[in-house]
């Protein structure tokens, strides 16, 4: 039999290789779509629920120059830049060590 043969249960032409592909690639395109809309809306969430967290924590009142300086920081508190590998945050150091150095200096 060759794949131009009718099916016998639908009674219709059996589908081409190309057209199969075709098929395949118009499904992927819309599930991509989906997929980016997904993204989309959960980003939107996401702003939302960050904005009322700075506001709950009157952060807006913030100004934005100290907002830039202090954005390096937050970046890698948070483990955002997308550059680097993710690690874990490095827990700070604690007081003995920085009263140490300290009471030298003196």
């Amino acid at each position: 039999m060759s794949s131009e043969t009718t099916n016998p249960k639908s009674g219709r032409k059996a589908k081409t290789l190309d057209e199969e592909i075709a098929a395949q690639r118009e499904k992927l395109r819309k599930l991509e779509e989906r997929q980016r809309e997904q993204q989309r809306k959960e980003r939107e969430r996401n702003q939302k629920a960050v904005m009322e967290l700075i506001k709950t924590e009157r952060l807006d009142a913030v100004p934005s120059d100290l907002w830039r300086e202090a954005m390096p920081k937050i970046k890698a508190l948070l483990v955002v830049d997308a550059a680097k590998p993710v690690e874990p945050a490095k827990p700070v150091q604690t007081a003995p060590d920085g009263a140490a150095t300290a009471e030298a200096s003196q």
